[in-house]
């Protein structure tokens, strides 16, 4: 499952200061955060039990989540990368959802944003 995240609605002297921004320090705040990111999402990722998945494998979820970093650095996406990851995390008809990705997002994003101000400030 892939999360996309778009900033959109910047002011033209929002715009100004971002370019303005030391991009070493921006690339470093993308990777730090997506790191975080990565760690709430594993931390947050159920895990079948020998109760629940009988002779399965257990944890194969929280092991495939992942981060890539893209756009030279400017960028991350955090995926989860087993084939069930988004049924886990929206849930079926069959099952109830277990959200673990949009959770660690929420909780990440405030810090993302606080780091990104401060440094666009100096």
């Amino acid at each position: 499952m892939k999360l996309n995240v778009s900033i959109t609605g910047l002011s033209k002297m929002q715009k100004k200061m971002i370019a303005k921004a030391n991009p070493a320090a921006i690339q470093k705040i993308v990777r730090v955060n997506a790191a975080e990111l990565t760690e709430k999402a594993q931390r947050k990722a159920p895990v079948s039990t020998e109760k629940t998945n009988p002779h399965g494998a257990h944890g194969q979820l929280r092991r495939s989540i992942a981060v890539s970093i893209e756009e030279d650095g400017m960028a991350a996406v955090v995926r989860a990368g087993t084939e069930y990851a988004e049924y886990v995390e929206k849930g079926t008809r069959f099952m109830e959802k277990q959200p673990y990705v949009k959770p660690a997002f929420d909780a990440q994003k405030p810090q993302f944003l606080r780091d990104l101000k401060k440094e666009i400030a100096r």
